[in-house]
């Protein structure tokens, strides 16, 4: 098995693959249009790909019509403001295809993204074949082999969930041809172009697809070349195509690499913390090679692919020696499917995501073409073969079976026992009869699994894909209509609830449609800066590319993001729990559903229960830059719990070391925040002790109360305040396996309280032990939930199979709510796992009064004026009295500079994460402007790289006309 370059006639081969994609497209999108969904799924669609790409169309059609004038390279619309380029770079600057959208009207955007989707996979297919016709493969087997590359699980997500994760399943057969012409001593050039296509497509898929030829270039050099190879040469070509190809795309790595390593990635735990795979994943890892319907992936180990697959691999196997690429490929792809630190490695040393396995799909399409090329020369030893490994897989799927009922193995199972029997019948009998029926199997095979993932019948993909229209009808009604003609005379921003849906049943992390400035965003960078404060105020929302979220609904912290407005859903989460000094602005038209929610003893429409979304909005919104003249030192910040610094905000600002804050006033924080004594209470009736719980009984739920508030004084003197429990430290130690069996069955034999009740200590000894290991069990997980009459509150320490979701919960401050009366007396608490927990906090009352509302009113009085903005910059004035720090909320970047009255100056981060600079007394005009960190230095190495690349283009020119002389 060789590579040949011997040119061959394609014409035929790529019709009949455009027929036969038609068929694939038919079952791989056509369920969703028959369905009435769209391609957008509900996720990373909605709130990324799609606005993304429409975003960028705008930016690209302005820079066509204006070459020479200035870009934008900051959103105040991307959450609370964020670098353009780092977002763009990751989504759309790289990807090829995002360029299509330019040749649709605006209008039909949602139009384009699909008919890109499906493009995408055309050229998924195109990449296969044109990597396959460099063997001595028929039509049909290449065919074969390119259905079988194009239709798997992998895939059939990616495609719809993940588009630009497509474009690694062309790159890598690209990759791989360049790579071997260059082992073949052909040019460097096509290597040098297909590596540059790499880099800048993603960087972060570069480093997966990269990672992957390296292992490619290795593993074939020493099963094929290590004897032959001219290594001088070889190592020459290879470093000059990679030196090229990375000073081109300088431009975008830099800045990229830049972003990165100022995200709130930096720094993640490795592998989310695990050494092995819950024993789940090892148990079910064997149905995934075939389980082409599964929509649940286990750490990205997806698979998923055409029955035939398995005999394939098989077939390999006895071959070994003839096919040692593919032996060696596969068996090591199996070990680090077994191995969390692989997938963590290809992840960037963060998740053990595998989303690396895009890399297998080539060899084990591979093994198809080499088995159905070879099915006339079987004999029946290799058929015994077969038969035997394929009885030993099925015994291990029927033992999965019982353990998990999965109905999705069925058909896959009578693919692969149809595929052996076309194979034992063709032994003998040499011709393409057999090419025949095992291509119509595999069509028949890869067809059924994309249908079976698009219907939305089997719990597949349709469920998460918007349906038709539903987009235009959320960017039109993000927040109900209310965002409809507010005036934007002057800077603010929005928010919404904690866990509150507007739109029904969708995740909106980001609001990119509406025209406003909304708090929340998702990408997968994020300023570490803002990060370190979201987690430093105890913000239990933090994910790392959801950094503030919705800000678990505090005053302070709304106040001081400039929030002006708050939607809320009457009828979602959390819809009372509304921050101080918001008052209701205008709702929507009520609605009554007769059918649900409604009290039991109404009696007239007033007392039946309406729904409809509602405005709020308050006169407490910090300026996005103000004056301050009164300073907290780092040494005093850093003593203080979570609640006090949310609000010192109000009283001082931290900014940097003690010069940073020389002649500032020292801010006055006594009074701000009350601590309350605390007790927790059993539904036993008996104390616990926090410091060392442990949960035995799933059932068990608690109390916590605060019996200072029994006490009119403390009652009266917290009126009007926030309630939060501060966690300063939790730490978690779930049972053993052995040992929450033992009391999952004691409480078991507890619940029977009829007489006659037996208990069937094996049955259940099995239901619980099944139950615990799908759940991952023993795992770090669990949730804390505190529960007041505001609404519910919840600190979870996420499972590690959450991959990029997952987060070391140590800490966090628990926002129960504003209460404008007294606050409760005791509030509910439940913990979700067995185990051991170790807390240590404390119950603080924010006071959010008149001496709040007159800090307020100071910073408000001090706000920057004549607030403009123009592209990348934004300037004012203001008039001081004395030394002072302009504060902001600026997300702070080493992009930002700062000029006051035309002389420039050093910046400084305020309060951990915000753009400050120290202004003396005397009137100020103060001009901020941004520009893209490491952009310049890229743009310039990558002119080093053009120049470059000429010189080396000319050389190769002239090297090659004299060679023809």
């Amino acid at each position: 098995m060789d590579f040949s370059f011997r040119r061959r006639p394609l014409g035929t081969l790529y019709l009949k693959y455009t027929l036969m994609f038609g068929l694939i497209a038919l079952a791989m999108f056509g369920g969703y249009v028959v369905t009435g969904h769209t391609l957008i799924w509900n996720t990373d669609a909605l709130n990324q790909h799609l606005p993304l790409m429409a975003k960028y169309r705008e930016i690209v059609l302005n820079w066509l019509h204006h070459p020479f004038s200035s870009h934008q390279a900051w959103s105040w619309q991307m959450g609370i403001g964020t670098d353009t380029f780092q977002v763009y770079s990751y989504y759309t600057i790289g990807d090829v295809f995002a360029y299509l959208a330019l040749l649709f009207p605006a209008a039909k955007i949602t139009l384009a993204y699909q008919v890109i989707i499906v493009l995408r996979m055309y050229c998924v297919g195109l990449a296969f074949i044109y990597f396959a016709q460099h063997f001595d493969f028929s039509d049909r087997v290449i065919l074969a082999g390119t259905a079988v590359y194009m239709v798997n699980s992998y895939l059939l997500y990616a495609a719809v969930a993940q588009p630009m994760f497509t474009t690694t399943f062309m790159l890598f057969p690209l990759l791989v041809i360049q790579v071997e012409r260059v082992l073949k001593g052909g040019s460097a050039w096509p290597l040098t172009g297909a590596f540059l296509w790499m880099l800048v497509a993603n960087y972060y898929l570069a480093f997966v697809v990269g990672v992957g030829t390296i292992i490619y270039l290795v593993l074939r050099v020493a099963t094929h070349y290590r004897r032959a190879l001219d290594y001088g040469k070889t190592l020459l070509k290879l470093v000059f195509a990679t030196v090229t190809s990375i000073l081109l795309a300088a431009v975008l790595l830099v800045p990229e690499l830049l972003a990165v390593q100022n995200s709130t990635r930096a720094g993640a735990e490795f592998a989310n913390g695990l050494k092995t795979y819950p024993l789940y994943y090892y148990l079910f890892l064997p149905k995934q090679l075939i389980n082409g319907g599964d929509t649940t992936f286990m750490f990205w180990s997806a698979l998923g692919l055409a029955a035939i697959v398995f005999l394939a691999i098989v077939y390999v196997y006895t071959r070994p020696r003839q096919y040692p690429l593919l032996a060696i490929s596969l068996a090591l792809s199996l070990v680090m499917l077994l191995i969390p630190a692989c997938g963590a490695f290809f992840n960037g040393m963060m998740s053990a995501s595998n989303r690396w396995t895009l890399l297998i799909y080539l060899p084990l399409a591979m093994t198809v073409c080499v088995l159905l090329q070879n099915v006339p020369t079987l004999d029946q030893r290799i058929l015994r073969i077969m038969i035997l490994a394929t009885g030993g897989y099925l015994l291990v799927l029927l033992a999965t079976y019982f353990f998990q009922n999965d109905d999705d193995l069925f058909v896959p199972v009578i693919f692969l026992l149809v595929s052996l029997m076309i194979i034992s019948r063709a032994i003998g009998h040499p011709g393409p009869g057999s090419e025949r029926w095992l291509l119509g199997v595999i069509l028949a095979n890869v067809c059924f699994n994309a249908l079976y993932a698009a219907l939305p019948y089997n719990g597949g993909f349709a469920n998460d894909m918007l349906t038709r229209g539903q987009y235009q009808a959320i960017t039109s009604q993000r927040y109900g209509g209310l965002n409809q003609g507010l005036a934007q005379k002057s800077f603010y921003r929005v928010n919404t609830i904690s866990n509150n849906d507007i739109i029904d049943s969708l995740k909106m992390y980001n609001d990119l449609t509406s025209g406003l400035n909304a708090v929340k965003s998702y990408y997968s960078l994020q300023n570490k800066y803002v990060g370190a404060f979201s987690r430093s105020l105890g913000n239990v929302q933090y994910q790392s590319n959801i950094p503030l979220n919705q800000l678990d609904d505090r005053t302070v912290l709304n106040n001081f993001l400039g929030v002006k407005y708050l939607f809320v859903q009457s009828n979602g989460d959390n819809a009372t729990k509304i921050p101080a000094g918001y008052t209701l602005d205008k709702t929507t038209t009520p609605i009554i559903n007769y059918d649900q929610g409604q009290p039991s003893n109404a009696k007239t429409a007033a007392d039946l229960t309406t729904i409809q979304t509602s405005r709020y909005t308050t006169k407490n919104a910090f300026p996005l830059l103000y004056w301050q003249d009164t300073a907290i030192s780092q040494a005093t910040y850093r003593k203080l719990s979570a609640t006090q610094k949310e609000r010192a905000l109000a009283s001082g600002v931290v900014a940097g070391n003690q010069v940073a804050i020389k002649g500032l006033k020292k801010a006055n924080l006594a009074g701000e925040v009350k601590k309350l004594t605390a007790t927790l209470i059993s539904n036993r009736l008996t104390p616990v002790k926090a410091s060392q719980l442990v949960q035995t009984d799933p059932d068990e739920t608690y109390r916590l109360t605060f019996p200072d508030l029994t006490k009119k004084a403390v009652a009266k003197a917290t009126k009007g305040s926030e309630l939060h429990v501060d966690v300063s430290s939790i730490k978690f130690t779930p049972f053993s396996m052995k040992e929450e069996l033992a009391y999952e069955a004691a409480h078991d034999q507890y619940m029977l309280t009829n007489p006659g009740s037996t208990y069937n200590a094996k049955f259940a000894r099995y239901q619980n032990w099944r139950k615990l290991v799908l759940k991952g069990a023993p795992d770090k997980s669990f949730t804390i939930t505190l529960t007041s009459s505001k609404g519910e509150e919840t600190i979870t320490q996420p499972k590690q199979s959450i991959l990029s979701f997952f987060k070391l919960i140590t800490d966090g401050s628990l926002n129960l709510g504003y209460f404008g009366g007294q606050l409760p007396q005791s509030v509910g608490v439940t913990f979700s796992k067995l185990g051991t927990y170790r807390l240590k906090y404390t119950v603080e009352a924010e006071k959010l009064g008149k001496q709040y509302d007159q800090q307020v009113k100071t910073i408000q009085s001090h706000a920057l004026k004549d607030l403009t903005f123009k592209t990348n910059q934004v300037s004012g004035t203001i008039t001081t009295n004395r030394t002072g720090i302009l504060t902001s909320s600026i997300p702070y970047s080493s992009g930002w500079t700062a000029t006051v009255n035309g002389k420039a100056v050093k910046l400084l981060r305020a309060n951990q994460a915000f753009v400050g600079l120290r202004l003396p007394a005397g009137h100020h005009r103060v001009v901020l402007h941004y520009h893209v960190p490491g952009l310049t230095l890229g743009a310039k190495v990558s002119l080093v790289g053009l120049g470059w690349t000429l010189m080396a283009a000319l050389a190769t020119l002239v090297f090659k006309r004299r060679r023809a002389k």
